[in-house]
């Protein structure tokens, strides 16, 4: 099939240049981009939380000059004795006290892009407390831990908290200005297994809307 400008008319009867694929026999279908073209950027990282009462794992602080939609956020992790930790998707409006923090370095996807604004933190050595909530929990997950250097083949070894697995890809969460926060927080009764070490990925877009 061949790439090929499809022109239709709007509901002002003006036309408009849609992409579309056409086959040997002149059949048209059209075509939808998964690329949105926004500036994109991912964060990713492994570390060794707090297991003692850690609450806020990891965060994200939305940005004083673009609008931050967060679109995929994964996370996984291994411990040295079968384990499990609760976690949930928090907005906030403020970030709690305490944890050593780290900042990984944000990749744009596309090389042409400007810096990212918004900024990733994820929290080791200390506890670090929740915000202040604005609203419940967007998500929730049971994130099972791989045993160190064991492979197993279920459940996955890492899961995708939003959107959920299996889910449509639907409106993004979305933060406005540097005093709104999403946070990847543990909520399980218990500690952290023994030997815990996450991973994670965030994927998000900026713009000026």
């Amino acid at each position: 099939m061949a790439w090929t400008p499809l022109v239709v008319r709007d509901g002002n009867n003006a036309a408009q240049s849609i992409a579309a694929t056409q086959d040997t026999s002149g059949f048209h279908a059209s075509v939808i981009s998964v690329d949105s073209g926004k500036a994109t950027y991912r964060a990713a990282a492994n570390f060794t939380p707090q297991a003692t009462g850690a609450v806020t794992l990891i965060s994200i602080q939305g940005s004083a000059t673009r609008t931050v939609r967060i679109k995929r956020i994964g996370v996984g992790g291994v411990a040295t004795g079968s384990g499990q930790a609760i976690v949930q998707l928090l907005k906030t409006s403020a970030l709690g006290a305490g944890g050593t923090t780290v900042t990984p370095t944000p990749t744009p996807l596309d090389s042409a892009s400007a810096a990212a604004t918004a900024v990733v933190q994820h929290y080791t050595t200390s506890l670090k407390a929740t915000g202040t909530a604005i609203g419940g929990p967007l998500s929730m997950a049971n994130v099972q831990l791989c045993v160190t250097a064991v492979p197993i083949t279920s459940p996955p070894a890492q899961t995708q908290l939003f959107p959920e697995f299996g889910a449509p890809i639907g409106q993004a969460i979305v933060l406005r200005g540097a005093a709104q926060y999403l946070e990847v927080q543990n909520v399980a009764a218990a500690n952290l297994a023994a030997g815990t070490v996450l991973c994670y990925f965030i994927e998000w877009e900026e713009d000026a809307s």
